[in-house]
């Protein structure tokens, strides 16, 4: 894998899907010779149509996981990579997708699922109050360590706030210490909202220019 082998700072991270859902990527940068942010792209066409069911996230999510595996197998064997020697619990890049459903009663019900790509894709999934992370999870460990985040009284700033806090705390001991910088460049911030799907708070103006012209 290239080095650095994480994504770029001034990459596109985050994207926005299908309005209501937000997807954003960590790790290797690029698969099968093109980017990420090229893959979302293509795939805006391709993505299962919204029904609006309490399922359609759990598709999204299988859909994602596929199409990436696949991506990475086709790689791997135009490299010379044999499959069948990686490691199952080692994953190259992931996802966070994020989003609401409804359950029964037609009340919100909120999703993270965070999707491991590799040779056996991994996916863990979340409805309960939090915070997850990925890639280089060295400071936010620490932080959690010893002390609890009291998260359900955190406003939607506090929120904000605090995921800019981790990034930012993660680029500046990276810097500090010397080590290969993975972190680091314009933050881009969304919130998702049961109301009012995906809402950009923060994005690099080279993306918010493109994004004029795409859908997804």
């Amino acid at each position: 894998m290239s080095i650095p082998s994480s994504t770029w700072p001034y990459a596109q991270k985050m994207y926005p899907i299908q309005k209501r859902f937000g997807l954003a990527t960590y790790g290797s940068g690029f698969v099968n010779n093109r980017s990420i942010y090229n893959h979302i792209i293509e795939l805006a066409d391709r993505f299962p149509e919204d029904s609006g069911k309490p399922d359609h996230l759990e598709i999204m999510t299988t859909f994602l996981a596929d199409y990436f595996k696949n991506q990475l197998l086709i790689e791997w064997k135009s490299t010379g990579v044999d499959a069948n020697l990686q490691p199952d619990n080692w994953h190259p890049f992931g996802f966070h997708f994020v989003g609401f459903t409804k359950d029964a009663n037609g009340d919100p019900v909120p999703h993270t699922h965070l999707i491991r790509i590799g040779r056996t894709p991994f996916i863990e999934r979340y409805t309960d109050i939090g915070c997850t992370w990925s890639g280089d999870g060295s400071v936010v460990g620490l932080l959690w360590q010893n002390r609890n985040v009291n998260f359900p009284s955190f406003s939607l700033q506090d929120a904000l706030d605090y995921a800019e806090f981790l990034i930012k705390t993660t680029a500046d001991f990276q810097r500090f210490s010397g080590i290969l910088p993975t972190v680091g460049g314009e933050i881009d911030m969304a919130l998702i909202t049961n109301r009012r799907g995906f809402k950009w708070i923060a994005q690099k103006e080279l993306y918010r220019i493109l994004d004029r012209e795409e859908t997804l």
